[in-house]
């Protein structure tokens, strides 16, 4: 038994996925001069002081390799440098108006929803982004990325121009160290990159699919599109409020949940109709693949995608499927292609809370199957209503407290909230979500197509769904159980938390069966970060 479990959940992948991770993350706290001779000086030691006599030649090589992988991270991490120096000039002359061509990558706001276009914007030949701002045009229509944006402003450093200061700390550590206001509005006068562009414009036309029949500016469109397409940017304040309180904003990221959801649609359909089944895998990856892409993909979209892609690699050539190692795997290549990634609570999010899933959630929905199985249990009975139900619930139930307890720490760092209310909310949310994601896949593919009387059929069957939703969380938004609001004036104890988490997540995934005890883990590293964060606090 042991034996079967241990195969069952070793992931050799990590041997190379963590000490790259570490590596990328010294490479913010260390310089690149410094972190070279330091790691040199480790492999010296350990060769010159005989570490090799003192363990086993499988745990020297496995040591010996690991510091190798660090240093490669190290030093690739290293290769990228996040500033906007191009544009700062160290002489005293007075500020003067600056013509720039600008490639929208991220916007902040952006018509209908703003009279202003703000966001960031990458400038040819320059490292780093550059955060601007300039009103509309008469067409009222948001800058797309990929395409060459004229502005004309002031440039100045990005202290002079941000007052937030935690909207300050995440510009800077996106690399971004000065801005332009710019007096004219935006004019597009080529294209930048063709593969974003073309994107950019798809998306803006999925986008109206998903309006056909109502205004883009009511409340549960924009519930809707950030639903199916993650687009938060038209989310109004007191949407994005609620939602953060409740710990369901998770629904507006392009995820395992919207990325699985639909391949299994997808795969559904094509079964249906009966064709080879490489056509059907084929297909499927293929439409997921164009989804992820039209979405921004995103590290969760991209890190769903690659695991679906890993499983049915691994069926068709017969290979043993283990999401730990598809996860590891999916990690190195979201860091191979941006190492700055590692940085972002996107990322750190997305990984953490399937890690979670993994090692607590799908063991703990095994074991609690079992153990309610009635003595009068057939084989045959498996999909009998009752059996459907407890499946049901007790994944979804199991599911929903992993990501909670993966989660918490990096939520309760970055958010000074603890949402105790969104084990029971996503019960409630997932099921009518699957249904409103479906509905607006579907009606996103038919305006594609040209075939707008599609979509405001199917719109119509999904907005009153989107404001039955939106109305729960509201209600739950309102009580005093819904979160707990931290006094959080520290910056080391949401990091302490995750990487405690992490230690016992590993730990346990090393153990030959899942126990129950074992909960007591995560839950223990919860009330550590929160113990610290008090103390720190006071």
């Amino acid at each position: 038994m042991r034996k079967d479990h241990t195969e069952s959940m070793r992931a050799p992948l990590l041997l190379i996925v963590l000490p790259f991770l570490l590596g990328i993350g010294s490479s913010r706290l260390i310089p690149l001069h410094a972190t070279v001779p330091a790691i040199l000086l480790i492999l010296s030691l350990l060769l010159l002081l005989g570490f090799k006599n003192a363990l086993s030649r499988a745990t020297y090589w496995q040591v010996v390799f690991g510091v190798a992988i660090f240093s490669l991270g190290g030093m690739y991490g290293a290769r990228i440098v996040p500033s906007f120096d191009g544009l700062q000039s160290d002489l005293p002359n007075p500020p003067r108006e600056e013509v720039l061509l600008v490639d929208p990558v991220q916007l902040f706001a952006a018509p209908p929803y703003s009279k202003d276009q703000v966001g960031l914007g990458a400038v040819a030949g320059v490292p780093g982004l550059l955060y601007f701002t300039a009103p509309a045009d008469s067409q009222k229509k948001p800058i797309l990325s990929g395409f060459s944006t004229r502005l004309k402003g002031v440039k100045r450093p990005l202290f002079e121009i941000i007052e937030d200061p935690g909207f300050y700390s995440y510009l800077k550590a996106r690399g971004v160290s000065a801005g332009i206001h710019s007096n004219l509005s935006p004019a597009v006068v080529g294209i930048a990159n063709s593969w974003r562009a073309v994107f950019s414009v798809l998306l803006e036309r999925g986008k109206e699919a998903l309006s056909v029949g109502s205004s883009p500016t009511e409340p549960p469109t924009r519930i809707y599109k950030a639903l199916v397409l993650g687009q938060r940017l038209g989310l109004e304040p007191r949407q994005k409020e609620m939602f953060k309180v409740t710990g369901t904003a998770h629904l507006f990221a392009i995820s395992g949940l919207h990325v699985g959801l639909v391949g299994f649609f997808l795969f559904t359909v094509f079964r249906r109709i009966r064709i080879a089944n490489w056509l059907q895998v084929s297909a499927t990856l293929l439409i997921l693949l164009f989804y992820v892409l039209l979405t921004g993909a995103t590290p969760s979209a991209v890190r769903a995608f690659l695991m679906i892609s890993f499983l049915v690699g691994a069926k068709a050539f017969h290979r043993a499927y283990r999401p730990t190692s598809a996860l590891a795997a999916s990690a190195l290549f979201v860091l191979l292609i941006d190492p700055e990634q590692l940085f972002t609570l996107g990322f750190q999010l997305s990984y953490i809370v399937v890690l979670s899933i993994l090692v607590y959630g799908a063991p703990l929905a095994k074991r609690l199957m079992e153990q309610t199985s009635p003595e009068y249990w057939l084989p045959g009975q498996t999909g009998s209503p009752y059996h459907r139900l407890r499946r049901w619930f007790f994944g979804s139930l199991s599911i929903s407290l992993a990501a909670f307890l993966g989660s918490s720490p990096l939520i309760m760092d970055h958010f000074h909230l603890l949402p105790i209310s969104s084990i029971l909310l996503n019960l409630l949310l997932i099921p009518p979500a699957t249904v409103v994601l479906i509905i607006g896949f579907l009606s996103l593919l038919a305006g594609l197509l040209g075939l707008a009387w599609i979509s405001f059929l199917f719109n119509q069957a999904a907005l009153p769904i989107v404001e039955a939703m939106t109305g729960i969380v509201s209600i739950t938004s309102n009580t005093p159980i819904a979160a707990i609001s931290l006094i959080w004036k520290n910056d080391w104890a949401g990091s302490v938390g995750t990487l405690l988490f992490l230690f016992v997540t590993f730990w346990t995934a090393s153990r030959p069966q899942f126990r129950y005890r074992y909960l007591l883990c995560p839950v223990g590293a919860l009330t550590t970060t929160l113990f610290l964060g008090r103390i720190a606090a006071q």
